[in-house]
């Protein structure tokens, strides 16, 4: 059992890496054009939401979206109303990386998990940088499948075992769930590893797929854990931005989660035609999509609750005083 674990853990270190990878790259290529676009938004709703959702979905992160974002508030660049709506759109554009790995159920994963060799040969043969980053980008998303099919391989093993069925399929409590979803999230940084992982326990019967939902709703609001980390100490904008993107995860944990307690089971059987993985990225969609959809109307008053929650009079005070001082 112990190999097992070894493996299964070895194969969640290999799609971490590959999610970085590809990460890592796309920032390099598109990171510059990305502040560029944010910069010419105007006070445009769905522009500056469909800003957010291609930066994530390119950046397979809502929270390097949201660190990029600290900064062009920081500087005035960029509103706490456009902000508001890019980090909308954000969340929705980071499901995109679920959507992905919910195709490892289908035979053209090997095709995928190919794409780590082919990847690799581009990179040793390219002499120009972009298409080294290219080879590193088609590499990482190799690793990405390569490091699925570990996990559900060992995975598969362990269900023999009811010591680690257990774990998984007798954690009953939707709020301790979440809270696995927030603390993993939290530690590792992105909210679509987390969704692939249990995706694949899911779709083994390892994790009953209700329960995916708890940790997707958990994950949601850990995603915010880097955001709000990198506003630790700035301006007042920096930590109103973070503040938003946290109010938007837990509004929308507590939209979803009296529906998920109450028809998530329904739901669940009702559409059991999708597939289980299906199932898994498609709650990860709605969850994003919907609470955009609601929260949208209310924009303007989004940001000015995160004015009224961490307002600038401080700061204005302590250069009063610093004037009084120098008089």
């Amino acid at each position: 059992m112990t190999a097992y674990v070894l493996r299964l853990f070895s194969g969640i270190g290999a799609f971490l890496v590959g999610m970085k990878l590809v990460s890592t790259s796309l920032t390099g290529i598109a990171g510059g054009r990305i502040e560029e676009l944010f910069r010419k938004l105007g006070n445009n709703k769905l522009a500056a939401v469909g800003v957010g959702v291609g930066s994530a979905a390119v950046l397979q992160s809502s929270s390097a979206t949201t660190v990029i974002l600290l900064g062009l508030v920081n500087a005035g660049i960029v509103s706490l109303f456009q902000a508001t709506c890019i980090i909308m759109g954000a969340n929705i554009g980071t499901t995109v990386t679920a959507l992905i790995i919910s195709f490892n159920s289908l035979p053209i994963s090997e095709i995928f998990a190919f794409s780590a060799f082919a990847g690799a040969m581009i990179f040793m043969a390219a002499k120009r940088e972009k298409v080294k980053t290219a080879g590193w980008i088609i590499a990482g998303l190799g690793l990405i499948f390569i490091g699925l099919d570990v996990i559900r391989e060992n995975a598969l093993a362990l269900k023999s075992s009811e010591a680690f069925v257990s774990l998984f399929t007798h954690i009953g409590s939707p709020f301790l769930l979440i809270m696995i979803g927030v603390v993993f999230t939290s530690v590792i940084q992105s909210s679509s590893a987390v969704t692939g992982i249990v995706l694949t326990l899911a779709e083994l019967g390892i994790m009953p797929v209700t329960g995916t939902f708890y940790v997707i709703m958990g994950s949601n609001v850990g995603s915010c854990a880097t955001a709000m980390l990198a506003a630790m100490g700035g301006t007042a904008n920096m930590k109103r931005t973070a503040l938003i993107h946290f109010a938007f995860n837990m509004i929308g944990l507590v939209i979803f989660l009296p529906f998920v307690v109450a028809f998530g089971e329904r739901v669940t059987e009702a559409l059991s035609f999708f597939g289980v993985a299906a199932l898994v990225a498609y709650f990860h969609v709605a969850f994003n999509l919907v609470t955009t959809l609601i929260l949208l109307p209310f924009v303007k008053a989004i940001a000015d609750f995160s004015e009224s929650v961490i307002p600038d009079a401080p700061a204005k005070k302590r250069r009063a005083g610093a004037k009084t001082d120098g008089a």
